[in-house]
């Protein structure tokens, strides 16, 4: 549970870069208005961007993988849950009970 709480407070990559990612844009946009000059500040830009969409699409993958996990275990327990189950009513039926013959 401690686990959970950290992460929860944690923030996301995402969120991280958000602000620097608004930073770039504006400078793409400037830079394609002609407002801005420098190739190489343009160049870092498009990394930039270029990071934080892979960023986004690890994060979406991570949540698919989670929520696939979490399916599975939820599977896994419902079959241990029957499975028991029918273990129980199997002993039930296969015992014989065997009367004592009075002497």
């Amino acid at each position: 549970m401690n686990e959970q709480t950290e992460m929860e407070t944690k923030k996301k990559d995402s969120v991280l870069f958000k602000p620097l990612v608004r930073v770039a844009e504006k400078y793409l946009r400037d830079y394609c208005n002609g407002k801005q000059s420098d190739d190489e500040k343009a160049k870092i830009a498009l990394r930039v961007l270029s990071v934080y969409r892979r960023i986004l699409r690890v994060e979406k993958e991570r949540a698919e993988i989670k929520a696939e996990w979490e399916r599975l275990i939820t599977g896994v327990t419902e079959l241990k849950r029957l499975t028991k189950r029918r273990a129980k009513t199997g002993k039930r039926r296969g015992v014989k009970t065997v009367k004592a013959k009075p002497s």
